[in-house]
């Protein structure tokens, strides 16, 4: 990747555009709630996505897997909490715009939405169009439930795609000879009855933005996605960078790997454009039709390529659909929150690709790892067999396995330390100088700029601290979801109850909870080789930087000004997130005022004295109080 940036140049390439207007979208969330706090995140992340990238090509749909009866009629209450407050600053806007206060309108709102009403009569506009206008808006922010959970999040979008297509009862994936009990009833609502489920039935919109409950969009960006779709409508996903986002109160950790990542780009960069395709990264622009006919398939013509039970669906996506990398547009994520949390992630990654070698090499790895299953699992284990099987050529599989050959780094690297003690060297150390080199030194030569050295640096030495451990650290990692794989007795630690721990705790004696145990056996194992082995220098700075380890990651978990974590309820109100002027240069997306629909009075006259109140929507206790209206025909 150095090479090939060295070469082509890591500068970020422009994607040939053309005119959108005539496409649909679906912005698309996906969840399976645990908690409020996940609700609340996801919602209020996909009102700021919709409301600064709002056309009439466009609606937001959550789809949810949430299990919960209490937390899916919370999911309802927030969603219409939310419509109250679209509604509202659209026709507050709208007001604004009838009395040609163009100051007060967004420009993009303008550009897409009311634009189109310039040659209508201020009066007759704000009498006959307005409400409608806003009504409609509102309702297109939705939330339907799915009723099952195959194929996990992949499925909630696959099954979105359906009914937008037409199709509101179960096909794929019904099969018990390919699926065994896992396979879900053929003819199978999709989705719970509900006015949202007949909104999008039959829609066919044209592309859907997949997208992660904490995955923001900013302002302006669907806009541009679409004019890059339009100009390649042979391409099945169009994939955008993601922009890992943090504010100034957020962790040197999140910190850390925004600067990584920034730092990075340009390797990225060059190789996608050298290869003229990209990875799927879970979160992209998806055409509808395409997918359908080539992962999906019809009722007469099943495919389903993507395997029931795997975890990184992603890779298989890809490989059928040729993404192109987006690199001027992007999408915003909050990075791992401390180290603790990264390697949970790492972790849940690496489990799915172990499963996704199951198919790629279904007899190397496929057959013996199955039949450990059957014994692990006993009654429990369901005998999976993929439908229809995908040819990766050579870019393809290239660009598919580059995460799980980072994760063989591993034990390569832990193998080579082993073998470099018991090798005998005429130059003993320039095999570590080389190899040091080659991994820290030498991509920098394609990244690093006046501007940014000084951020090469911090990069540098804490890469030291965090991936030199990596060696013993990540091979324990593949152990365990090797493990996570053919065993059922695993438990998964959701990453947002790790970080409430850390939130809640003295974040140096939280980490030694958790990484406690790399530091005992690494401490005890450091006393026998400065005993036994002395010479053994690569040995002991692998064990010497996971004794660190813990300290590493309690620093790491304090914020820039080295004060503890601030509580989700600050992560909220501090979201950055397409910020943007509404009618008030300092007022922020979330702070949105919501009235019920009955208290909204028509005037018969715009008010161009109309001064926008703010409002945090997270302090209404009860929002389904706020949504209680009468059937008028003017709210």
């Amino acid at each position: 990747m150095t090479v090939v940036t060295l070469i082509v140049g890591g500068n970020q390439r422009q994607s040939k555009r053309s005119r959108s207007d005539h496409l649909t979208l679906c912005l698309n969330y996906n969840l399976l709630a645990l908690s409020k706090d996940d609700i609340d995140e996801c919602l209020q992340t996909m009102y700021e996505a919709y409301i600064f990238n709002i056309s009439a090509n466009t609606c937001a749909v959550l789809v949810s897997a949430t299990g919960d009866e209490d937390l899916k009629q919370y999911e309802l209450e927030v969603r219409d909490n939310y419509r109250c407050a679209i509604y509202d600053q659209l026709f507050r806007e709208g007001l604004n715009y009838a009395s040609r206060d163009f100051s007060s309108v967004e420009p993009l709102r303008y550009e897409h939405v009311w634009k189109k009403f310039d040659d209508v009569e201020p009066n007759i506009f704000v009498r006959q169009y307005l409400d409608q206008i806003c009504d409609n808006f509102a309702k297109d922010f939705m939330v339907i439930h799915r009723t099952s959970r195959v194929l996990r999040k992949c499925g909630q979008y696959q099954d979105l795609m359906l009914l937008s297509d037409g199709d509101d009862e179960a096909y794929s994936y019904c099969d018990p000879e390919y699926y065994g009990k896992m396979a879900r009833p053929y003819g199978q609502t999709l989705f719970h009855d509900s006015v949202d489920v007949e909104r999008i039935y039959k829609r066919k919109l044209d592309y859907t933005l997949v997208l992660d409950g904490d995955t923001g969009v900013p302002k302006g960006g669907t806009f541009d996605l679409m004019e890059i779709a339009a100009a390649h409508p042979e391409r099945g996903i169009i994939q955008p960078s993601i922009k890992l986002h943090c504010t100034s109160r957020d962790t040197m950790f999140m910190h850390l790997e925004s600067m990584r990542q920034s730092l990075f780009e340009p390797l990225t960069n060059a190789t996608m454009a050298y290869f003229s395709q990209s990875s799927f990264f879970g979160k992209g622009l998806i055409k509808n039709s395409v997918y359908i006919e080539n992962v999906i398939g019809r009722r007469n013509n099943l495919i389903e390529r993507v395997p029931i039970d795997v975890l990184s669906h992603d890779t298989f996506e890809a490989s059928l659909l040729r993404p192109l990398y987006a690199g001027s547009v992007y999408l915003l994520e909050a990075p791992s929150y401390n180290y603790v949390t990264w390697n949970i992630r790492e972790r849940r990654w690496n489990r799915g690709e172990v499963l996704l070698a199951f198919y790629f090499w279904e007899n190397l790895v496929g057959v013996p790892m199955r039949w450990l299953q059957s014994k692990l699992q006993g009654d429990k284990f369901v005998k999976t067999t993929l439908r229809t099987k995908s040819k990766l050529d050579f870019v393809t599989s290239y660009v598919a396995h580059s995460a799980l050959r980072q994760m063989f780094m591993k034990p390569i690297l832990l193998l080579y330390i082993l073998l470099h003690y018991q090798t005998s060297l005429r130059y003993r150390y320039a095999s570590i100088i080389i190899v040091m080199f080659l991994v820290l030194i030498f991509p920098k030569f394609a990244t690093t700029t006046r501007k940014n050295y000084k951020f090469v640096i911090i990069e540098t030495v804490a890469s030291i601290l965090q991936f030199t451990p990596e060696a013993f650290v990540g091979c324990v990692r593949i152990v365990r979801a090797i493990q996570a794989n053919v065993s059922t007795s695993v438990k998964w630690v959701p990453q947002r109850a790790v970080e409430e721990d850390f939130k809640k705790s003295n974040p140096f004696l939280s980490s030694l909870k958790h990484l406690w145990g790399y530091t005992l056996f690494s401490s005890f194992f450091t006393v026998l080789v400065i005993l036994f082995m002395p010479d053994s220098v690569l040995i002991l700075v692998m064990f010497g930087t996971c004794i660190l380890l813990p300290f590493y990651t309690g620093f790491t978990s304090l914020t820039l000004d080295l004060k503890s974590s601030r509580s989700l309820e600050n992560q909220r109100n501090n979201l950055e997130i397409g910020v943007s002027t509404i009618a008030q240069p300092d007022v922020k997306v979330g702070n949105i005022r919501p009235l019920t629909y009955t208290n909204i009075a028509v005037p018969t006259a715009p008010h161009p004295e109309h001064v926008y109140q703010p409002y945090d929507p997270f302090k209404l206790k009860q929002p389904q109080q706020l949504f209680e209206r009468t059937p008028i025909a003017v709210y």
